[in-house]
């Protein structure tokens, strides 16, 4: 457990050193708090985007020429 604590003109709350360690929290990480229903959930930002995402910008075409060069070896078979 831990307590809010008075920070400027906001209100801080501090990680345990092995909870922050355990989700790969430390200094200067960026966080998502998101309000939920009578809760404030906690999240390491994710920069990485989701399979939808890198989905979603694709074309449905073949581009492997626009980006590869002739076959060198037995890829073409």
């Amino acid at each position: 457990m831990t307590t809010a604590q008075k920070w400027g003109n906001s209100i801080g709350v501090r990680l345990p050193f092995k909870l922050a360690q355990k989700y790969d929290i430390a200094n200067g990480t960026e966080i998502n708090v998101i309000e939920g229903t009578n809760e404030i959930i906690i999240r390491p930002a994710n920069d990485k985007p989701t399979l939808d995402e890198l989905l979603s910008q694709c074309s449905g075409n073949n581009p492997h020429e626009e980006f590869f060069e002739q076959p060198v070896g037995r890829e073409d078979i």
